[in-house]
């Protein structure tokens, strides 16, 4: 019998603190829905950023500018959206129950800008007149005059090979060709500048020897 009254008291022991404390109202859970309004014309505003502040939770306002989401009665919700000031939105402290819809309200935030002042363009008399009154350096209008001479620019694309986009359409011109003039036979290219291409370079590297 001793040992059964022993039992019974070690278990109200235990039992009695649990419903004795009192669970303090900001550690509940609140359905927090709303709309995301502008301030000054009280139109709603989508898309905008709401999340609790210190984490990572949170959610967006929709195209009407209507969110809802949970969160507990101590969190700090803020709002933020591009052009708008951030706002913290506070639950009240004599909140009760479990739901709670609210309408928040952003101002618009205000950038300034540096200055800039825009000038007309020269007209083509004044360009000419500068220009033609520029200081170059020398030696940079020798490198110029240089760069510019015909040897070199004829040697340069005389050794530039065609690119992608050339190759695929000679490419897709000489199947073309073949298809039109399939069963027949294909008359001389004498337009085709390839063609010119690759005869003047054959005679260049002499595998084709005037006669």
């Amino acid at each position: 019998m001793r040992k059964i009254l022993f039992t019974i008291l070690v278990a109200l022991g235990f039992i009695l603190p649990l419903f004795g404390q009192e669970k303090s109202p900001s550690e509940g859970l609140v359905q927090l829905t709303g709309f995301v309004v502008n301030a000054d014309s009280s139109k709603t505003i989508p898309f905008v950023t709401i999340r609790i502040q210190g984490t990572n939770k949170g959610t967006y306002s929709d195209m009407q500018g209507y969110f809802s989401f949970v969160a507990k009665k101590s969190d700090v919700i803020l709002f933020s959206c591009i052009g708008f000031e951030t706002r913290a939105f506070h639950f009240p402290q004599n909140l009760s129950g479990t739901k709670h819809n609210t309408v928040v309200t952003l101002i618009e935030d205000t950038f300034y800008l540096p200055e800039f002042v825009a000038r007309s363009a020269p007209s083509p008399e004044q360009f000419n007149y500068m220009f033609s009154r520029a200081d170059i350096p020398m030696d940079e209008l020798a490198l110029a005059n240089q760069n510019l001479r015909k040897k070199p620019l004829s040697d340069l694309a005389n050794g530039m090979v065609n690119d992608g986009m050339a190759n695929a359409r000679w490419t897709f011109n000489n199947v073309a060709d073949k298809a039109y003039y399939n069963g027949q036979a294909q008359p001389i290219p004498v337009l085709d500048v390839f063609a010119w291409n690759r005869f003047l370079q054959s005679l260049q590297s002499g595998k084709k020897k005037r006669k």
